[in-house]
């Protein structure tokens, strides 16, 4: 029997910085108006995945975490695909931005990237239910 994640599933951490950044971006850029932050795996290299974030609509499979901050006035919205669900269910969310070395973003760090590194997915245990032949 495949098992289906759920939201409850998914375990993210979500710094200060990273849920204010999120704030001032929705509140101020009307070009987001409607769309939500998505979290995506963007690639795999041998190191583990690599992380893409962002702001988009939702899709019908999504699973939607939704977070709330009365302190500052705001529900945060995560979207994540089945996929990147899979192999990110514990997770932290940070937003970094470091004048000195001109380094701004989203950064995502999995718990579990030390099991994604190398060809991990020849061992079919370790491939979502989906995934296996």
């Amino acid at each position: 029997m495949e098992k289906t994640l759920l939201p409850s599933d998914i375990k993210l951490f979500v710094t200060d910085s990273a849920v204010r950044q999120i704030q001032l971006m929705q509140e101020n850029d009307y070009t987001l108006e409607g769309l939500s932050f998505r979290i995506k795996i963007g690639g795999k290299g041998c190191e583990g995945f690599t992380y893409d974030t962002g702001f988009s609509e939702l899709h019908a499979d999504d699973l939607v975490i939704k977070q709330s901050y009365p302190l500052i006035n705001f529900e945060l919205t995560v979207l994540i695909d089945p996929f990147t669900a899979f192999y990110t269910q514990e997770a932290t969310l940070d937003y970094l931005l470091d004048i000195s070395s001109n380094e701004e973003g989203f950064i995502l760090t999995n718990a579990a990237d030390g099991q994604h590194r190398g060809k991990f997915f020849k061992d079919e245990s370790r491939l979502p239910p989906w995934g296996k032949k």
